[in-house]
């Protein structure tokens, strides 16, 4: 521990590995005694963490090691946001998959407002003694983030990182609106497109509408963009019917998840009577209502990206995981 202005201050890896001129992927080898890591460099760290007064934490090692140990998992704010959520469970069974095997147990953070949810992950940490956690979202500026760091705290966001050291396992959202694009342009010869997002929308979502866009830009497809609100997502909106219904050259939608793919489906199939290919975000395999020879997914494989995420959180070299996608029926 250092001093700092009448304080005491806990001594990370991180201080250890810019005092020694190293990552902090080679000091926390050093400090475990990697066998990769010379004895000489292993020597050198280890006494500058003696001098600094370092105190090793133990429940990284528990947690490495296989010991019992819990992880944090912070779901969005909303109502929108429940653990019935099925990209979520996905996720919530990769991070359980890959935490078994080391004796790890889950504790999850849910609330309405973002208020709420920063005291809970607060009382998280200073109840449950819980030094980990896995966000399933990103968002600038979150308070939750913030409270993380002040406490420092290890975490890893499901989504595009927010700082340049944040750890985080994510897709390749904009190139997976581009493929999407393309695939309904080549299966489909579609025309006229649509792209259908929440309003507002996510940073994910964003990023699969401007790969679309591109494909469409590329192609000189017109398309349109329908911005679909919190409210209109609980119900089928007739306002959306009415939009769908001026609109009957398009003939060919994707919509950003398969909470939207099923209420366009609906609508289009149930309401108006008509046909028209859909590629939808996200798969939920225990939904049967969206399907048809018109109909396609581009897989994400949220329980990969929970399974990673547990790896990038207790493994000091790791810093982030891509997770590829398809596109398939």
């Amino acid at each position: 521990m250092e001093k700092v202005e009448g304080e005491i201050t806990m001594v990370t890896i991180r201080d250890i590995a810019k005092r020694a001129g190293v990552s902090g992927s080679t000091a926390s080898r050093a400090l475990n005694n990697h066998p990769k890591i010379s004895q000489k460099t292993r020597d050198k760290i280890k006494a500058i963490a003696d001098e600094m007064g370092y105190l090793p934490n133990y429940n990284a090692k528990n947690l490495t090691n296989g010991v019992s140990n819990a992880i944090g998992v912070v779901f969005p704010p909303g109502e929108m946001s429940t653990a019935s959520n099925p990209f979520y469970v996905d996720i919530l069974m990769g991070i359980n998959r890959e935490l078994r095997p080391r004796n790890g147990v889950l504790s999850v953070a849910i609330a309405n407002t973002m208020d709420e949810l920063t005291a809970n992950v607060a009382a998280l940490i200073s109840q449950g003694l819980i030094r980990y956690f896995v966000l399933l979202y990103s968002k600038k500026a979150d308070p939750v983030i913030k409270l993380l760091r002040e406490q420092k705290v290890d975490y890893v966001v499901i989504g595009d990182p927010n700082a340049e050291d944040e750890c985080f396992v994510n897709n390749d959202n904009q190139l997976a609106g581009q493929k999407a694009g393309e695939y309904m342009l080549r299966k489909f010869n579609a025309k006229r497109t649509l792209f259908v997002e929440s309003d507002p929308e996510q940073g994910f979502e964003r990023k699969r509408r401007l790969g679309f866009q591109q494909a469409m830009t590329t192609a000189g497809i017109p398309s349109e963009v329908l911005k679909v609100s919190l409210k209109g997502q609980m119900k089928l909106d007739d306002a959306i019917a009415q939009f769908l219904m001026t609109r009957q050259t398009i003939d060919g939608i994707v919509t950003t998840d398969d909470r939207l793919g099923l209420m366009i489906y609906q609508l289009l199939w149930r309401q108006l009577d008509r046909e028209v290919p859909l590629i939808s975000f996200n798969r939920n395999r225990t939904n049967n209502l969206l399907m048809g020879p018109m109909v396609r997914f581009v897989e994400l494989y949220p329980q990969t990206m929970g399974a990673a995420a547990v790896r990038v959180l207790v493994d000091p070299a790791k810093h982030s995981e891509m997770i590829p996608f398809t596109i398939e029926r």
